[in-house]
Order: C-alpha cells, then sequence, then structure tokens
C-alpha cells in the first residue's frame, strides 16, 4: 500500500490507550530508502516536541481517519527517545544563531556576556549532540523541497515521496519535471537516485533528464493501478536510458 508522505504529515497517532500526537516526518537511510524512524510531535501546538519510534510498533493505518494505530501507550510514545538524539543530516549540519555568530550564548534563556563560560558550555553541548550522527540518516520532510539533477543537467524538483506502509520502504519520488513548457509530475524510483548534497539541495539521478521529464505522468488516483507501474518499471528499464547512464 503506497501513500503519499503529503499526506502522511496529517495522521494523527494513536496509542492503545488515547490519542498522542501526529506525524511529523520519516527518517530514512539514503542507502536503502529504509524508514528508520517515524518522527512524532507529541508536543503543544506553540512548543512542538519531536520523539523517535519505530515502524515496527505500527499496527496499521486508518485512511478514513487519517490516523496510525501504534503497539505503545501515550506514556511510552511521550518517553521516546527525542530526535536530538539520533538527529537526520538537515539538522546534524544547521547551523544555530549563536554557532553563526558567537556570543552571547544562551544558558537556560539567559543570556552570558562572559566568553569562558560560553566557549565551554558549548563545547559540552556540541560534542554530546554529534554523538551520534549517521551521515546516511535523511528527512523525507526536508527532502521534498531539494533539486534533482540527472546526468545532463537539472531535471525539475521533488514534490513528494511515496512509501510503502507496509514494509516501510521509500519507492518513488514525485518530481515536477522542468524541461519544456509544460510542467508534469512522474514518479522517478529510488533505486535511480545517487548521491545526496545537502548544501546544494540537490539529490543526483544516474539516468538523462529526458528519461525523466518524458516518463508516464503521475496521477495520484493510478497508484492502484498494477499495470501502471509495469510501464513504469518498463520506462525506466528501456535500453535507450540504460545505455546512456554513467555512474557518478
Amino acid at each position: 500500500m503506497l501513500i503519499q508522505t503529503g499526506d502522511l504529515w496529517h495522521f494523527r497517532v494513536r496509542a492503545v490507550d488515547g490519542e498522542i500526537g501526529r506525524i511529523h516526518d520519516l527518517h530514512v537511510d539514503d542507502r536503502r530508502w529504509v524508514v528508520r524512524d517515524i518522527v512524532v510531535d507529541v508536543g503543544h501546538w506553540l512548543t512542538g516536541h519531536l520523539v523517535l519510534i519505530r515502524p515496527a510498533v505500527v499496527v496499521s493505518l486508518d485512511h478514513g481517519h487519517q490516523t496510525i494505530h501504534v503497539a505503545l501507550t501515550a506514556e511510552q510514545i511521550a518517553d521516546a527517545p527525542g530526535i536530538e538524539t539520533h538527529p537526520p543530516v538537515a539538522r546534524q549540519n544547521r547551523v544555530e544563531p549563536y554557532e553563526y555568530l558567537g556570543l552571547p550564548f544562551l544558558l537556560s534563556g539567559l543570556e552570558s556576556f562572559s566568553p569562558a563560560v560560553a566557549i565551554a558550555e558549548f563545547s559540552r553541548s556540541d560534542s554530546s549532540r554529534f554523538r551520534h550522527c549517521d551521515p546516511h540518516l535523511r528527512s523525507l520532510r526536508e527532502l521534498g523541497h531539494y533539486g534533482i539533477e540527472a546526468i545532463d543537467g537539472e531535471a525539475g524538483h521533488v514534490e513528494d515521496w511515496l512509501v510503502d506502509a507496509h514494509t516501510w520502504r521509500t519507492r518513488y519520488t514525485v518530481v515536477k519535471t522542468a524541461c519544456g513548457r509544460s510542467r508534469r509530475h512522474v514518479l522517478l524510483p529510488v533505486h535511480e537516485l545517487g548521491a545526496i548534497s545537502w548544501s546544494a539541495r540537490a539529490i543526483y539521478a544516474d539516468i538523462p533528464r529526458d528519461a525523466i521529464s518524458h516518463a508516464p505522468e503521475y496521477e495520484p488516483a493510478r497508484l492502484s493501478d498494477a499495470d501502471y507501474e509495469i510501464r513504469l518499471d518498463g520506462w525506466y528499464g528501456h535500453p535507450t536510458y540504460r545505455g546512456q547512464a554513467t555512474r557518478r
């Protein structure tokens, strides 16, 4: 069962003893595109608190009520590890204002104007924050705004992702093409994706631009059409494009 992440962000999380929070993001391993963590916002609407739960605890998805049922209590979800314990690349590389500007450094809501104190505190927090960095952990919400670079130029940009809610694997990226006057939406299988650049906000695909821009047009209603996926696989497996692709 494929679901767009844009729809998934509206899903509420229901524990065994009641509702708690909503889905905020999915973290994936960019080598196999497997969902590693489901990010749940359990905080107040003004003060979000993001925690991580594993896909293995998901019991079912209720599309009609936009609810995901999990085999945890509300307390277990609220006490789950915070996003800072296993941040995706986007958060690992985020530069906080105090890091970019230097002093003053905020301590417990108060400004410290002592350079010695500020540097000491920064050193302690910095070393703990980057202890569990994973260079392959990506936020699908963050990647939802990246450009797609084919082997011969820009092919468009990511507008959404399609995830299999049974296996929790990312299957396709929804691309808004950049070629020609008409803008089309097409699906690009994740196995065609290569390197990802956080600084350039780009994902590199190992096929020509025309292979993406002329792919069968994507319509969400056609996801349940098995023939459409067969044609899509056949399109990207065509020897015309396979022969032109070069590994980066």
